[in-house]
């Protein structure tokens, strides 16, 4: 993996979750398990920090805690 951003934002008691990142570009073989594999490794390394304006409700720390 090249690169990877993401940011984790709430609107109206919805959670979003917006990724942008930079894969292997798939042209030789393997590259498609490379880029499976650096999307697993982006699914489980970025956490956001627990910062809520409302202490009765949760932030998502994960990207799949996101709807």
């Amino acid at each position: 993996m090249q690169g990877c951003i993401s940011m984790s934002m709430s609107l109206h008691q919805t959670n979003f979750c917006f990724v942008c990142s930079h894969l292997a570009s798939g042209e030789k073989e393997g590259d498609e398990v490379r880029r499976n594999s650096d999307v697993a490794e982006i699914l489980k390394g970025i956490q956001f920090p627990r910062i809520c304006k409302n202490p009765y409700r949760r932030a998502p720390e994960k990207i799949v805690d996101h709807e």
